[in-house]
């Protein structure tokens, strides 16, 4: 289900059918079809939260409005706990939706536009995301799908086993996971930075090539029901454990910030220079 049909189901009653296989996070399962867990149970209580969404207005042009959304909570049984029921094109911890993340990332995933032109050319609308936002989501997603634990969120279900899935079900798809990736050299300083690039550009032609979006991804992610479906992290600030050298590090094992190099400066042309 998307944000669409989320609203009309809560008001319905039908939302409490999707929980039916859908255990909790924190319950210890290793996936054996003896002593499931019970499944999450939909209560009576709703938070109201803004979510900001992709849509186009009567011209066809993309547009991101912002909506208030009625999130219904669901109880496990067993601990108590209480979790919220998100759409599947909503991921946790995320303001905008799967869809604005997508057409944005694909935008960037192409080469040719910076970070500023994606946000300034690609979106209309006083809540089109900024490029700090845009550069947040193409480090976190990339860091995820590589597989670095920095990138993942809680209950999210790991890259990793997301791609084990993928290849039971989708034989064909091992190949897809080292299929060679370019990116344009001039829009990262270091390797750590062109790894997550290429991450994230993986991630886009896998799902482009089993023809899903990244909604439909998340949505078979929930429909195996051992998991809320994937998700990144944003505002990565440091990767402490990425090729450290010992020169890097300070008596307490702590890794040290080195200062950003700075770009180097253009100056003026020759005076005997005329071009």
């Amino acid at each position: 289900m998307t944000y669409n049909t989320y609203a009309s189901l809560l008001l319905q009653g039908l939302l409490g059918d999707y929980l039916r296989h859908t255990i909790c996070p924190k319950h210890p399962h290793n996936g054996s079809p003896l002593a499931v867990p019970e499944p999450l149970e939909l209560t009576q209580t709703v938070v109201v939260r803004g979510v900001w969404v992709l849509e186009k207005d009567e011209q066809g042009i993309v547009t991101v409005v912002k909506l208030q959304m009625r999130i219904a909570l669901a109880r496990c049984p067993v601990c108590k706990r209480r979790f919220r029921i998100l759409p599947a094109d909503i991921l946790p911890y995320k303001h905008y939706s799967l869809a604005v993340i997508e057409h944005s990332v694909h935008l960037y995933n192409q080469g040719y536009l910076s970070l500023r032109a994606v946000v300034w050319d690609g979106f209309y609308g006083e809540y089109a995301p900024s490029h700090t936002t845009l550069h947040a989501w193409s480090e976190g997603l990339g860091a995820y799908w590589s597989g670095r634990c920095f990138g993942e969120v809680a209950y999210a279900l790991p890259a990793s086993r997301i791609v084990a899935e993928l290849e039971i079900r989708i034989p064909e798809i091992a190949p897809l996971h080292s299929i060679p990736v370019l990116v344009n050299p001039q829009r990262c300083r270091s390797l750590q930075r062109r790894e997550r690039l290429e991450a994230c550009r993986r991630f886009e032609k896998i799902c482009m090539m089993i023809s899903w979006c990244f909604c439909e991804l998340n949505r078979l992610i929930v429909s195996w029901g051992t998991s809320f479906g994937f998700g990144f992290r944003t505002g990565i600030t440091s990767t402490p454990f990425e090729r450290i050298n010992s020169a890097d590090m300070i008596p307490c094992a702590k890794p040290m910030r080195k200062e950003a190099a700075a770009c180097p400066i253009r100056g003026r042309s020759p005076p005997g220079d005329l071009k």
